[in-house]
């Protein structure tokens, strides 16, 4: 069963979050403090933390940056109000996995897990985060984790393979892209158009993330 650490100031939600995950079939343990949060994260083993971005004290993107010093591989889902898009966007961008809205729905809650799952089962059997391939004339651009930005030397690929006539990036649904990762992978784009390359995009919406 997998452990899950959830860290909110509001008790409420708390028990909320241990009703729904428990139900999910997660081991849910709370807490109700950005400080108390990291405790246990440094005294236990979460591969998935959920944290509230707002909170008094160390608030949640003090939580989401210390963790991913601490343990870069754990997946945290940032809990945001309606509106917080710009909040959403710097957690995104300190590589949280994913984000969801209060009041938190049932649905949105199992897609962020599901996909925080399966990003830890890519990389328990070493999958890349990127992977090119030739497919006749066509390079394909695979991304299945993380991409945070740092697409020069993805570029270089590409445009030294003279044999190619198009690129093609296929985004998995359990891939997040940031903002430096649309900004890097737009420069990307943008190179193999100028270089003769016909290029395409295959993505679910919502891994887009600006």
């Amino acid at each position: 069963m997998t452990q899950v650490l959830v860290i909110d100031d509001e008790k409420p939600t708390l028990a909320m979050f241990e009703l729904l995950l428990q139900a999910m079939g997660y081991q849910p343990t709370v807490a109700d403090s950005g400080e108390r949060g990291l405790e246990l994260f440094a005294a236990g083993d979460f591969p998935i933390v959920l944290t509230d971005i707002k909170m008094p004290g160390i608030d949640g993107l003090d939580v989401l940056s210390r963790i991913k010093a601490l343990r870069p591989a754990t997946e945290v889902i940032v809990i945001t109000g309606h509106g917080d898009v710009d909040l959403a966007l710097s957690a995104l961008n300190l590589r949280a996995t994913d984000f969801i809205d209060k009041p938190i729905s049932q649905a949105a809650l199992n897609t962020a897990l599901r996909r925080a799952a399966e990003r830890l089962a890519q990389r328990g059997a070493d999958t890349p985060q990127t992977l090119l391939r030739q497919v006749g004339d066509a390079v394909v651009l695979d991304i299945a984790g993380t991409v945070s930005g740092g697409m020069e030397d993805l570029q270089a690929q590409v445009l030294g393979r003279v044999e190619s006539r198009a690129l093609l990036v296929s985004v998995r649904e359990c891939a997040s892209i940031n903002g430096a990762g649309i900004e890097g992978l737009a420069r990307l784009l943008q190179a193999c158009k100028q270089a003769g390359l016909a290029v395409a995009v295959a993505c679910p919406a919502g891994n887009f993330r600006r």
